[in-house]
């Protein structure tokens, strides 16, 4: 097994921008932050310190916010390296097509909240005591985020980045 602080030193762009994600839904709700560690070696690579937050619709975003921002720039880092290829068909590239790819992709790779996001968000959930439709949606979401860590032994983190990578291309090329 590949140590997670090798994996997350080798694909720090993505760590950096999930911690990008988080703050950035931190700023959108108002809630103060109070730190932010973008990247360094250890256990979290990197983490965003926040004040309470108000309302579930603004726990569950900024929980979320690294599985939009990076799901975001991943297709669209990833698609500018592979479009001269794939869809162009031209069979050079230069080393910024590496570079974008790598990027795209580690971003990609760090897309998943982490656990202790789902259940931040958990624990909004039940301190709101609220039930319905919407509640009973958040809670299968987060499990399904967390099984998705769980699975990152599999390299489901690399599967995802791999399958956002190549679905814009993909699209474009059925056209």
């Amino acid at each position: 097994m590949i140590p997670g602080w090798l994996i997350s030193l080798v694909t720090f762009p993505g760590v950096i921008m999930h911690e990008i994600a988080h703050r950035f839904f931190c700023d959108i709700a108002k809630v103060p932050v109070y730190r932010v560690c973008y990247f360094r070696i250890g256990n979290p690579a990197g983490y965003v310190i926040h004040g309470p937050v108000k309302g579930l619709k603004n726990s569950f975003l900024i929980s979320i916010g690294p599985l939009i921002v990076n799901t975001i720039f991943c297709s669209l880092l990833t698609f500018a390296a592979a479009f001269p290829i794939l869809i162009l068909d031209d069979q050079r590239y230069s080393l910024v097509f590496l570079i974008l790819m790598w990027v795209g992709f580690s971003i990609g790779m760090h897309a998943f909240p982490s656990n202790d996001d789902m259940e931040n968000f958990l624990g909004e959930v039940k301190q709101t005591n609220k039930q319905g439709l919407l509640v009973m949606l958040a809670t299968v979401f987060a499990r399904l985020l967390r099984l998705a860590n769980l699975l990152r032994f599999l390299w489901f983190d690399a599967i995802y980045a791999y399958g956002v990578a190549m679905i814009l291309p993909s699209l474009i090329s059925a056209l």
